[in-house]
């Protein structure tokens, strides 16, 4: 912890002291400024601060009824008390009525706060002033009812200066600290706010999620066709030539579409581009994911619907992307098993279902199952339900999607 000289020391070097302090000088002359108006300014000073302190409370507990007054004076509290936590202060207009009286109740304790640190500010800088010239006049003077004799041989009022002005300093330092910490109490969020601030980081965490399962599922995918593309042609490289040109062929084939995803999915991050680049793959395209895997060397089994055009955009997106993942899966950690591929549509729902047999004895490949936890999600976003487990020596993947979603 540090000493105080040490903090106010610190404190003589940071600009927000001085913000602070203009923050606090502004809610002081609230006050006289009001007593100008009305009932004037007397030559008695307690009957005049004393006005200076009742006359504005009215105004300011109308003026805070304001909706944009808090909005106002969050803002002004942000760029001159500097608080060091942002959202510890609202930026936004008055809510409800609870709010109006909150700013209200500020409105007014600023006021009073700022005049009485102003008031006792004043008098220790009066009481430097009158104390470092008192050995240059020769007449007495009253400082705070005291009679202060003037004269050369009173040069020691001299030393009693600095303390009075590190005093005042340190005055000035700690209401800075106190109107912040009433700030953060009468103008910070309120439980609607808060609440409303939650909901908005949720809905970001929720799409920075939706956005990293797109480039997991697709680029994934994409990969591993890729790798057992390349492993066929370099296999094949001297005695199947065509072969190898379709392996090759099919490498360009994926990479391309793992481009247009790419691209479509990195234009939801950028402001101002449109996202919709390139249309999303649907059930219609299972046909090409087969066959890219086909051309793999996997030998897919596959049985699908007739009617996938008439399953509703989002379901047939997502279930094209709980398909490409399943089988991104089946190829990584089972080689050279034969997949099952059944795609049912009914009336309610659609169901998925990838399978394959267990490998017992194939290199085991590393993953961080954020594959099978994208499959549940999806399924989970629409209301269905997702499993992955192995039974009987065979490892599946089965989903069902409502066609109506939150049926």
């Amino acid at each position: 912890m540090r000493r105080p000289t040490s903090r106010l020391v610190l404190a003589l070097r940071q600009g927000r002291t001085y913000t602070r302090g203009l923050h606090l000088l502004v809610g002081a002359a609230v006050g006289p400024v009001c007593v100008l108006v009305w009932p004037g300014i007397t030559e008695n000073l307690g009957r005049t601060l004393a006005a200076c302190a009742l006359v504005p409370v009215v105004p300011l507990l109308l003026l805070g009824l304001v909706p944009g007054v808090r909005r106002a004076e969050g803002i002004q509290a942000l760029l001159l008390l500097v608080p060091d936590d942002p959202d510890a202060i609202g930026r936004g207009p008055a809510r409800n009525l609870s709010d109006r009286w909150r700013t209200s109740v500020w409105l007014v304790l600023r006021c009073w706060w700022g005049l009485l640190v102003a008031s006792v500010v004043a008098q220790l800088l009066s009481a430097a002033g009158t104390l470092a010239t008192a050995p240059a006049v020769e007449t007495s003077r009253t400082l705070l009812g005291v009679t202060v004799p003037g004269g050369h041989r009173y040069i020691w009022y001299v030393g009693l200066v600095p303390p009075l002005l590190l005093l005042a300093f340190a005055m000035v330092v700690a209401a800075g600290d106190a109107q912040l910490a009433l700030a953060r109490r009468l103008l910070g969020p309120s439980t609607a706010e808060r609440l409303a601030e939650a909901e908005r980081r949720a809905d970001r965490l929720l799409a920075s999620n939706s956005l990293a399962g797109e480039l997991h599922d697709s680029i994934g995918h994409a990969l591993t066709v890729t790798v057992l593309h390349a492993g066929v042609a370099r296999e094949l490289l001297d005695a199947d030539r065509d072969a190898v040109i379709r392996a090759l062929t099919a490498i360009e084939e994926t990479g391309r579409r793992a481009m247009d995803d790419l691209e479509r999915t990195l234009g939801y991050l950028k402001e101002g581009e449109p996202a919709t680049r390139t249309v999303r793959p649907t059930l219609t395209d299972v046909g090409q994911l087969l066959e890219a895997s086909r051309a793999a060397g996997v030998t897919v089994r596959a049985s699908t619907a007739a009617d996938v055009d008439a399953v509703p955009g989002v379901v047939s997106r997502e279930a094209y992307r709980i398909l490409q993942e399943a089988l991104t899966n089946a190829m990584k950690h089972a080689p050279g098993s034969p997949v099952d591929v059944v795609v049912d549509v009914t009336d309610e729902q659609v169901r998925l279902s990838v399978a394959n047999r267990l490998v017992e004895d194939a290199p085991a490949a590393r993953g961080t199952g954020k594959g099978l936890r994208s499959v549940r999600e999806r399924a989970a976003l629409l209301g269905g339900r997702a499993t992955a487990g192995a039974d009987s020596g065979r490892w599946t993947v089965s989903a069902r999607l409502p066609l109506r979603l939150g049926s």
